[in-house]
């Protein structure tokens, strides 16, 4: 297909293929920071990871989250250790940072690859510590979700790559069902809500985010399977990976029973995207939302992105 009649979306899966170069096909991993928790854009961001090793023969030999990294781990120096992406890197989402600081500390002859992020810190000594710890490893590789992050990333490493999300690889995904509603309105309420944003309140009859998608036996089943994998110390995520799936579907069914998406949310935005549905993009409280508007989907059809 000639390039410039591929699709927007396309051209965002196919820029993936770049982190190859650093994870070549064929590789053994070990898988750290997959999301064990109910945040559907960060499990689109791990499906969409996984199938990606998948197309490409990238064995994952064991996976670890924040709640059950172990406090020994003998990896063979030939698996290359790779993080989930997203947008946790920084002093926000304080574990997660910490995750990747003790690894980068306890394995520093292995090669070490972060998938595309978003960077981000409150605090300007968090940030000069981060990065005089991570300038020392030998083999650090890290991706940045747009040129904001890469150019914060600036001294942290010397193998510093830009890239799309990693949810671009479920590109395309089918809806499940013909709209039967108008306006799904997904609004985040943590601690990236923008205060500054107003969305015609007097037009919403309901608002939700990603944890209304649980029922009460599911938010039990999370409970479960989270203590259970802290304390077996699992290193499959079997039936993580297979509860996720669940809830990925539930998001996609949302989406698929609505004409438009409104949403300060990224992956609210990208799912959308994904289902070549008419969406309107706000900002989260620091700006990652406009950045990765700007680097990549401003080209995507029926996206609008609102100014503040």
């Amino acid at each position: 297909m000639n390039e410039q009649n591929k699709h927007p979306m396309d051209m965002l899966k196919s820029h993936l293929e770049k982190i190859l170069n650093v994870i070549p096909p064929g590789s053994k991993i070990y898988f750290l920071d997959y999301p064990l928790y109910t945040n559907v854009g960060d499990l689109l961001i791990w499906k969409g990871t996984e199938q990606f090793f998948e197309k490409h023969d990238i064995s994952v030999k064991a996976r670890y989250s924040v709640i059950n990294f172990p406090n020994e781990l003998e990896i063979p120096n030939d698996h290359i250790i790779v993080f989930q992406g997203g947008g946790n890197f920084g002093d926000l989402w304080k574990s997660h940072q910490r995750l990747r600081e003790l690894v980068i500390k306890r394995y520093p002859n292995h090669k070490i690859v972060i998938l595309p992020q978003t960077i981000y810190f409150k605090n300007k000594n968090n940030y000069n510590k981060s990065k005089r710890l991570f300038n020392k490893h030998n083999d650090l590789h890290i991706f940045a979700r747009d040129k904001q992050s890469f150019k914060r990333l600036e001294g942290f490493s010397k193998n510093i790559y830009l890239s799309p999300d990693m949810a671009h690889e479920l590109w395309p995904l089918k809806t499940t069902a013909n709209p039967s509603k108008n306006v799904l309105y997904l609004l985040r309420q943590d601690k990236e809500l923008n205060k500054n944003v107003e969305i015609q309140p007097d037009r919403i009859k309901v608002t939700k985010d990603w944890i209304n998608l649980l029922t009460t036996k599911d938010k039990k089943v999370v409970q479960e399977i989270r203590e259970e994998y802290k304390r077996l110390g699992v290193s499959d995520a079997a039936s993580w990976i297979k509860f996720s799936d669940y809830l990925i579907d539930k998001a996609i069914s949302l989406f698929s029973n609505h004409q438009e998406v409104i949403t300060t949310r990224l992956h609210g935005h990208i799912l959308a995207c994904l289902l070549n549905k008419r969406n309107t993009f706000y900002n989260n409280s620091y700006g990652k939302n406009v950045e990765y508007y700007n680097a990549w989907t401003h080209t995507v059809q029926y996206t609008t992105f609102v100014k503040e």
